[in-house]
């Protein structure tokens, strides 16, 4: 699921390197993460990707409150749906910035 690439830039011999401190900051700052990377078109498509997200989780917490009544459910899910929505913001995000630097031009390392 963490994947870790490596791009580079044919032209200039810059490398870029997507691994587990860009899933965190990814996941933390979704459409920022992506804007930071100099993709402002795909920071769009992250924030509707984001709200997708919120909304989802939203309503898989409402699900499991609504049906599944038990506490121990309830507290187990306060604490795994938000783990989850940030860990598919965080790969959402890193997927579009490796999407958009092969868009770009730049080719994904070994």
């Amino acid at each position: 699921m963490f994947k870790v690439y490596q791009l580079d830039h044919p032209l200039t011999d810059e490398s870029k390197v997507l691994d587990g401190r860009s899933y965190l900051w990814a996941s933390l700052f979704g459409p920022f993460y992506v804007l930071a990377n100099g993709l402002p078109l795909l920071a769009l498509l992250m924030a509707l990707i984001s709200a997708t997200i919120v909304v989802v989780a939203f309503v898989a917490f409402s699900l499991v409150d609504s049906f599944l009544g038990s506490e121990l459910i309830i507290i187990v899910a306060i604490f795994a749906v938000p783990v989850s929505a940030l860990t598919a913001q965080g790969v959402a995000a890193v997927e579009l910035v490796r999407w958009g630097y092969l868009r770009r031009g730049w080719r994904g390392g070994y």
